[in-house]
């Protein structure tokens, strides 16, 4: 999912500058100007611009986060063949995404499931509720999921 950098005006007249993620342009435009922000810039950030602004620091500590966060690859890979299984058979992502996070016996991974279940409670796409965890569902893990959002299939 691609990273955006944008410079704000809140409705308290602050300015403020940040990243954010969004499907595309348009999907981050809409998140900020939905909070009442006006846009003063915003702009994606290239891969490469990217991996030259993350400093080493910052690469070690992701990478930490990530061996604390893991979730072994068997369970992610029962995890999609289940939520595939059981969407194909017409249960909502969200309930398939519940009934997933009551079986799931590693505590970590469980935890991540009741988070992403919230998120999409609270409006997210899927693909969007899984990128907030990116020590368990990496950035190809939810680009696929993505296309298949926009695809519908």
């Amino acid at each position: 999912m691609p990273t955006f950098t944008y410079i704000v005006t809140d409705p308290d007249g602050s300015r403020r500058e940040d990243k954010i993620r969004a499907a595309n342009y348009e999907a981050a435009w809409e998140n900020l100007t939905k909070r009442g922000a006006k846009i003063v810039s915003l702009r994606e950030i290239k891969i490469s611009e990217q991996a030259q602004s993350t400093s080493v620091l910052d690469q070690i500590s992701m990478a930490i986060y990530r061996m604390r966060t893991a979730v072994p690859l068997q369970n992610l890979v029962f995890f999609t063949r289940q939520l595939a299984t059981m969407f194909s058979a017409g249960l909502t992502i969200e309930k398939s995404i519940a009934n997933l996070m009551v079986e799931e016996k590693n505590p970590r991974f469980r935890k991540t499931l009741a988070e992403v279940a919230n998120d999409l409670k609270r409006g997210k796409s899927l693909s969007d509720a899984l990128g907030e965890h990116p020590g368990v569902f990496d950035n190809l893990y939810c680009a696929i999921v993505n296309a298949g959002e926009v695809s519908g299939s």
